[in-house]
Formats: C-alpha cells, sequence, structure tokens
C-alpha cells in the first residue's frame, strides 16, 4: 500500500523593502533583460505592442440606475504582457504602507473600510480618470527615484509600461504600478491625516478619511495636494459623512460602528429573487443562472456581514443539492425551499425606525 503524499503547505511570501527588489538599480540592459527573463530584442520590439479597443461593460438589468459608461482599453499583448506580469510579480512583494488597501494580498475593499469603523465623521474622494492622468514622466521618476535607475533604464522601463504617455487601463500591473507612481502624493495625503488625528487608506483612486472631527478645509487641503501632483477631484462624489449617519465607502456601509451591506445590493436581491418566482423579467437569463446569481449576491453579503453567513450557506447549500438532485434524468426542477429563504419584506436592520422610549 502506497503511503499518502501529505501536501506541503504553502510558503507566506515576505515582503521585503523595495531596495530589496531585483528591480533596483538596474544600471543596464543587459542586467534588465536578466531581470525580466526577455531578450534586450524582444524587450525593445515590445514597446508600444498594445490592443486598443472601446469597450462597453456588459448592461446589469438588476442594477437598476446604473447605466455602463464606454472606455478605451488598452491592453498589453505577447511578450509585453510577460513584461508587465513579471514586474508586477516582482513588486507585489515590495512592503507598503498600511494606507495602501489595493491590489495586493491581504488588501481589498472590505478591509479598506474596516479601516475606518471608528471614525465619528468619514470623508470621501473620488480622484478622475486616475490611469489616465498618471503620466509617463510620474512612472519615469518612480524608475528613477525610488527605484534607483540610470536615466535611461528608467526612461525604457515607462516606455514598457505605459501607452499613450499614461498608464493602461487593461494591464495587469496598472493598478500597483499606479500606487507607486503616485507614491508621493499619498505619502503627503497621510502626513496631512496624522497632522489632523486622522485616518486615511486609499483603495486605487478613492481617497477615504475618518476621526473625530473633519473640516471642509482640510477637504480644501486634499484637493490642492491632488492638483499640486496632476490630478483633480470628482466634484461631485466628494462627500463628508457627519456623526450618527450611515457612511458609504468603497461599496460598503458603515452603520453604528459595524460594516453593513448597502441598501442597492439588497435592492439587487429582491429583484433577482422576483425573477426567479416569475414576478419579474429574467432578462433572457434560465432559473439555474438566476439562482446562481443570488446565491453569489447572498455570498458577498456575507462576506461583508456575519449576520448573513448562515443565509447564503444555507441557500448555496440548497441550490447544489437540487443540481445534483436533477442531475438523475438530465431535466433541471428548480425548488421553491431555495427562494423561500429570502423574505420579500425583508428590511436592513439599520433600517428599521425604533419606537420612542416611554418614561
Amino acid at each position: 500500500m502506497k503511503p499518502k503524499r501529505v501536501k506541503k503547505a504553502k510558503q507566506e511570501k515576505k515582503s521585503y523593502e523595495i531596495s530589496q527588489s531585483a528591480l533596483y538599480k538596474t544600471t543596464s540592459r543587459s542586467k534588465l533583460a536578466s531581470i525580466l527573463s526577455v531578450s534586450i530584442a524582444d524587450i525593445v520590439d515590445s514597446v508600444g505592442d498594445y490592443k486598443r479597443f472601446e469597450m462597453t461593460p456588459k448592461l446589469d438589468p438588476f442594477n437598476v440606475g446604473k447605466t455602463p459608461k464606454k472606455r478605451w482599453v488598452q491592453k498589453p499583448k505577447g511578450k509585453l504582457l510577460v513584461i508587465h506580469e513579471r514586474i508586477l510579480k516582482l513588486l507585489r512583494c515590495v512592503e507598503v504602507p498600511e494606507y495602501m488597501q489595493f491590489a495586493l494580498k491581504g488588501t481589498s475593499y472590505k478591509k479598506n473600510a474596516e479601516a475606518h469603523l471608528n471614525g465619528s465623521m468619514v470623508a470621501t474622494l473620488d480622484i478622475s480618470d486616475f490611469f489616465r492622468s498618471t503620466t509617463k514622466s510620474q512612472v519615469f521618476n518612480f524608475f528613477r527615484d525610488r527605484l534607483e535607475c540610470p536615466g535611461d533604464i528608467a526612461k525604457l522601463y515607462a516606455e514598457l509600461v505605459t501607452c499613450d504617455d499614461c498608464i493602461p487601463t487593461g494591464s495587469p500591473l496598472s493598478p500597483l504600478l499606479s500606487y507607486y507612481s503616485n507614491k508621493p502624493l499619498f505619502d503627503e495625503l497621510s502626513e496631512l491625516a496624522k497632522k489632523s488625528n486622522l485616518n486615511f487608506t486609499c483603495y486605487v483612486d478613492d481617497l477615504t478619511f475618518s476621526g473625530t472631527h473633519i473640516t471642509r478645509s482640510l477637504l480644501w487641503e486634499v484637493e490642492k495636494l491632488v492638483k499640486k501632483y496632476g490630478h483633480v477631484t470628482a466634484a461631485k462624489k466628494t462627500r463628508l459623512f457627519g456623526v450618527e449617519v450611515a457612511k458609504h465607502i468603497t461599496g460598503t456601509v458603515i452603520s453604528d460602528g459595524a460594516l453593513k451591506v448597502p441598501n442597492a445590493r439588497f435592492r439587487k436581491i429582491r429583484l433577482v429573487k422576483l425573477a426567479i418566482e416569475g414576478k419579474r423579467s429574467s432578462f433572457g437569463l434560465s432559473k439555474t443562472q438566476l439562482e446562481y446569481k443570488l446565491g453569489g449576491l447572498l455570498g458577498e453579503a456575507a462576506y461583508l456581514d456575519g449576520d448573513f453567513k448562515s443565509l447564503a450557506d444555507t441557500y448555496n447549500k440548497n441550490i447544489r443539492d437540487i443540481n445534483l438532485a436533477s442531475l438523475g434524468d438530465g431535466e433541471y426542477r428548480p425548488s421553491p425551499k431555495a427562494v423561500e429563504l429570502i423574505d420579500e419584506k425583508f428590511i436592513p436592520p439599520w433600517e428599521i425606525v425604533q419606537p420612542p422610549e416611554t418614561t
């Protein structure tokens, strides 16, 4: 009898200072080729090798009031994609400040919001066209100043990872590169927050501040700093949430010091449930697809708020059991049990109006 193979536990990759990165002080083209595992000729030929196209995100009919916007995408091809993925792999191992909450393992929109759970007040701002307004010059400065590469090598790096003089929207490297190219801005925003006794986080182009008291003048200082580095904030998206109100942060809601599921997510859950029951258009989706969609939405709710974990687990288990049972004759028979788990009159707990106390 053969002994069972024991799987080795994956070792957690340790992060290190940027001076320990293989990219640090790339002093020549031959060293660059060695780091990227690509020949010098292929490196030079790869510059500008992008597929450019206009993309319209698929409309989700259950997202009421949200119309997807067309956007131009620049996606690296062939050897250039390999180069972008290699640089990304090397940068992922570099230590980052606590305020940076995206593009790395252990960061998420949930963790970004959790950093502000104790804030009596919260301010959120959004940088407009963040990738497009992050210039080749800023990328060059990162490779020259932070990675201490000679000017000619820093220029070649910048040419490899930018398109049309800005960060490409379709590269896997772009989110992390956008952080490093704008790190001087984020560092200044972090210092501004510390001086004002506030917490600060960034989630790509979303800036969040929280603390006991946030003034309008602080928001003005933030906007000035953003402008100093060649960006602008989206005025219509700037929000200042006071005490005792729900605070919306990157797809979540903070209420009573806890992370909650946004009302828009519940509205979507109700609409999908009605479609499963035949009370609303299914928009061409089968019952199986709708039930899996509902399961995914419940899973998202459980991810944000543990109170929904039992409901999500039970629903998804029922769906799996139903589908396994239906394999007997190849015919799918949806069960009402799974749908009935969601009460159409369900009200999120923070929406419930408590009656006044009697004395």
